[in-house]
């Protein structure tokens, strides 16, 4: 099944289930819608170059078009490796495995993976929740949007409270890994999330009770 922020799929004894939404956090001042991948990665790679430039020992003595070269490889370099590495979509990818009842969890990260075995007997239950995040220094947020207006880059909803739908794994030594994080645009929902808590709940024959 694939849906906007998640997938999920059944296959035989195995159910898998990956998304990118698996955190519920407040709004960076760094708005994604301003500070793209991209853009993160070009400013990355700019600052490399003049960290390179700065440095005389290894470009100095060179002709210009040599230095030009060399810093053209390094913010290229320098681009792609933040771009692949530093700034890349996290992910979590939970497969749940009937064979030998146990739940391997994935999450990316900025260099290596982190890795957990579940074992099915320590799940208690797949619960729903909510997170709500309310603005502290509402001071400084409207500091920010203003300067941001005046350079023709808002940054929409940092004064507004934050609220999410959480779906999480409740295990029987009283912690829990959230699975994933569904943002409540606006403070409210038009009709029903779709949260992928049934599937799993059924997969696992762990009723709402449990």
């Amino acid at each position: 099944m694939l849906t906007k922020n998640y997938q999920l799929e059944i296959e035989g004894n195995k159910l898998i289930f990956k998304t990118s939404s698996f955190k519920a956090e407040k709004t960076s001042v760094l708005h994604p819608g301003v500070y793209t991948r991209e853009f993160s990665s070009m400013l990355f790679a700019s600052a490399a170059c003049i960290a390179s430039y700065m440095m005389t020992d290894i470009i100095s003595g060179r002709s210009p078009v040599v230095r030009y070269a060399m810093l053209i490889i390094i913010f290229i370099a320098s681009f792609v490796g933040a771009n692949m590495f530093i700034f890349k979509e996290r992910y979590l990818e939970v497969l749940f495995d009937k064979t030998d009842k146990t739940a391997y969890m994935t999450r990316s990260g900025l260099l290596a993976k982190k890795n957990e075995k579940i074992p099915f007997a320590d799940i208690k239950s797949v619960e729903l929740g909510s997170r709500t995040f309310v603005p502290e220094n509402v001071d400084g947020i409207n500091f920010v949007q203003k300067i941001s207006a005046q350079h023709g880059s808002a940054v929409p909803g940092l004064s507004e409270t934050e609220e999410f739908i959480t779906l999480s794994l409740k295990l029987k030594d009283g912690s829990e890994r959230m699975l994933y994080a569904a943002r409540i645009d606006g403070g409210k929902i038009d009709g029903e999330p779709e949260m992928p808590v049934r599937e799993i709940r059924e997969f696992l024959e762990i009723t709402a009770n449990a």
